[in-house]
């Protein structure tokens, strides 16, 4: 985690999740994605107030309600393969490149690789690259 990162009150995407649902998590932004999160410097900001290790629990926390939510709602079947979760991270990141937050702006680093990283993931879970142009929406990795 770097210093700019925390001044902001956003912990490392990378960072491990804790399992939500019987299922596990490498990376944070995972968690994230799953729980529909679009807009993760908010999200995160709701906690900012809070030490670090209070912060990312209870963000953490909101994340697994999330992901309840959307289960109980069905928008999520409690045994998503890693694959179809991949997918889901492809389909997050590409839409914060194509519909950034603040159209004026140039493309963030840090969207690119997510969205560079997404694609490895989905690739590296067995994805086809169709499925991978489909969730991405026609980009090229």
């Amino acid at each position: 985690m770097n210093l700019h990162i925390l001044a902001h009150g956003l912990p490392d995407p990378g960072a491990p999740a804790r399992p939500v649902a019987g299922r596990q998590f490498e990376r944070l932004e995972e968690l994230e994605a799953l729980a529909g999160v679009t807009d993760r410097t908010a999200f995160w900001r709701r906690f900012s107030h809070l030490p670090l290790q209070y912060r990312v629990r209870r963000g953490q926390e909101a994340l697994h309600a999330h992901v309840h939510e959307r289960i109980a709602k069905g928008e999520l079947t409690p045994d998503e393969t890693p694959k179809e979760r991949a997918l889901r991270s492809l389909k997050r990141a590409t839409s914060a490149f194509i519909q950034p937050n603040d159209p004026t702006e140039r493309p963030f680093p840090d969207v690119l690789d997510a969205l560079a990283r997404s694609a490895d993931a989905a690739r590296d879970a067995g994805a086809t690259s169709i499925e991978i142009i489909d969730a991405s929406e026609g980009l090229e990795h």
